[in-house]
């Protein structure tokens, strides 16, 4: 809910010429205020899916643009996801290893981002890059909470 009144709320000011400009986050590629952009590659590189929804599991949710790549299929497939930029601003993502927001987690804060996946370790010792499977806007995931 605070996700959708924040994106009226920015969309009202803007409409009403607010005259305040609000300057793009720290991160280097572009993506759509309020949504989840997910990169194949590092450093916001690859393809990319820029997207307003929770999904529970990768395996059916595909790169526009691409020939039907999932963001997730099978553990170190190269393209599964392996960095996320966060352009919500008051909502973090918990991202989990499982479909169905289930398993080991973490979390990317608000307007936050992860240039690489390799640098997260999970709870049980595995390294977060190319096996994460699912994404929850919301602070449902008791994992820590990353910035780069």
């Amino acid at each position: 809910m605070m996700r959708r009144t924040s994106a009226m709320l920015i969309a009202v000011a803007s409409l009403l010429g607010a005259g305040v400009a609000m300057a793009a986050p720290a991160q280097a590629a572009s993506c759509t205020p309020d949504n989840a952009c997910l990169y194949s590659d590092s450093d916001f590189t690859g393809y990319k899916r820029d997207d307003y929804n929770s999904r529970h599991n990768w395996e059916i949710v595909t790169y526009p643009g691409s020939p039907g790549i999932p963001l997730y299929a099978g553990d170190n497939y190269i393209f599964n996801v392996s960095s996320i930029d966060n352009w919500d601003v008051d909502t973090r993502i918990s991202v989990y290893r499982s479909p169905y927001h289930m398993g080991p987690c973490f979390k990317i804060a608000n307007y936050g981002s992860v240039t690489n996946l390799a640098y997260i370790t999970l709870s049980g010792g595995q390294n977060a890059n190319d096996v994460m499977d699912s994404h929850l806007f919301g602070n449902n995931c008791s994992g820590v909470v990353y910035d780069s």
